[in-house]
């Protein structure tokens, strides 16, 4: 999938992970970076250093190691082997499962750790657990949501000897950025996210049930519906053991949990939540694991003659999955307009000192790296345009605007644009998809040059 690919399935958030993760090794303030995740940053640099290829096979080493520890956890559960079979297909058949492994994303290798957290807890190693779920909030800022629940868990077990271990990896990254940067609180001082962030607007209540295809997909689901039954049959006889009281409320804690804050923040417009469903694949591994487990359990999972059903039910996973109609990933009409300008400029005669961008995919294009020395390519935030004309840009440079980040993100609407004096459309590329959205604009990515003289 990942070779016949045109562009990276996410040509957003992936690509600016893997700028970051590239860059590290020459800026080493970037393992620091918040929204970077500093661990991800740190564990996938040397894989990324052999370029994009490198960082998504450094999330596919992370999906097989995922299975190993899955498949590890299953034997101790005695999970039927037909169903430790069926994990691995059913994650690759979910669509943003493999988006974030093909796109350099950063919920990998959180499901990585969050199942090593679930053997831990299984296993009653409190303190393994507790360091573990500390470095969480280092992959993925809903990482702090497990900090709480084992916190809940251990004061509930009365583990009062473990608790000090839930801060462990907050306080090594704090004496780090304090010796780095003097700010011992960093990571909330830093921080990317705040509840009154809501640049993307809002959407419904029930966006992330009503796609829960994207991140969980109908296999997902029916497994869900199969151990929520069973579950319910337990408690109806009360079979309390039966429940697994601990990994329920940790799994299903940290998975509904998550899904349901972001459908809050989605549906208030809060935290800059743009309704991503790929957000809500963190624990969902685990998730389908416990379920499985439940499943095997019950009465359907210990009839003899359904193990066929079982075997041809693999056959037709592994079957969707290789011939799915999410990849290999295509650019869309407004994405090959990107790639043109790239191709186009990369190509031009002419040299520039600088071209000012917003959208990750003109640049990963173009060859550059933002956050490296010496780069053609600049990633630009406009906030007084014609201050930063004056302070920032020379005259030829040249600003790369695309409808898609431009007016939202850049915060370059094309009112600041028309009002310069001092900038020159030389080139425009139109798409030829025009979608309705808030702005209203015209597709496609403008090139203008900065005229001082």
């Amino acid at each position: 999938m990942y070779f016949n690919n045109e562009i990276p399935p996410d040509s957003g958030d992936g690509i600016m992970h893997y700028f970051l993760s590239n860059a590290s090794w020459e800026n080493p303030t970037l393992f620091l970076h918040h929204w970077g995740k500093p661990l991800f940053i740190l564990l996938s640099s040397p894989f990324s250093q052999f370029g994009f290829g490198g960082i998504v096979g450094f999330n596919i080493l992370v999906f097989f190691l995922s299975v190993l520890v899955a498949w590890k956890i299953a034997a101790k559960l005695e999970v039927n082997k037909w169903f430790q079979l069926l994990f691995p297909l059913i994650l690759v058949n979910i669509q943003d499962f493999s988006l974030t492994v093909l796109g350099g994303l950063t919920e990998p290798l959180f499901n990585f750790f969050f199942l090593i957290s679930f053997w831990f807890l299984m296993t009653k190693q409190w303190t393994f657990l507790a360091i573990i779920v500390s470095f969480l909030p280092f992959l993925r800022s809903e990482g702090q949501l497990p900090i709480v629940l084992v916190l809940m868990m251990l004061l509930y077990l009365k583990q009062f000897k473990s608790l000090p271990f839930l801060i462990l990896g907050f306080i090594i990254y704090a004496l780090i950025g304090y010796f780095v940067n003097g700010d011992f609180w960093w990571y909330f001082t830093k921080s990317p996210y705040s509840m009154n962030n809501g640049i993307y607007n809002q959407g419904q209540w029930n966006h992330y049930l009503m796609s829960y295809k994207n991140y969980l997909g109908n296999i997902g689901l029916f497994i869900f519906i199969g151990a929520f039954i069973y579950l319910a049959i337990q408690s109806l006889k009360k079979h309390w053991l039966n429940l697994e009281f601990t990994l329920l409320f940790y799994v299903y804690g940290t998975f509904v949990g998550i899904v349901v804050l972001h459908s809050y923040f989605w549906a208030t417009g809060q935290n800059a939540s743009l309704g991503l469903t790929r957000i809500t694949t963190q624990a969902m591994p685990a998730f389908i694991l416990l379920n499985l487990y439940f499943l095997s359990k019950s009465k359907f999972g210990t009839y003899s003659y359904l193990q066929p059903m079982f075997g041809i039910l693999a056959v037709i996973i592994a079957f969707s999955s290789v011939f799915t109609k999410h990849f290999p990933s295509k650019a869309n009409p407004f994405e090959i307009q990107l790639l043109r300008a790239a191709s186009d400029l990369k190509s031009s005669a002419k040299t520039y000192t600088h071209i000012f961008y917003h959208h990750p995919l003109f640049c990963f294009a173009f060859g550059d790296n933002p956050f490296k020395k010496n780069q053609t390519c600049v990633f630009y935030y406009c906030e007084d345009l014609e201050k930063e004309i004056d302070t920032q840009m020379k005259n030829e440079d040249l600003i790369v605007r695309d409808s898609q980040f431009g007016p939202q993100e850049q915060h370059l609407t094309l009112k600041k644009i028309n009002a310069s004096k001092r900038l020159k459309l030389i080139k425009e590329y139109v798409s030829t998809q025009q979608i309705e959205d808030y702005y209203q604009e015209k597709e496609g990515v403008s090139i203008y040059e900065v005229q001082k003289k």
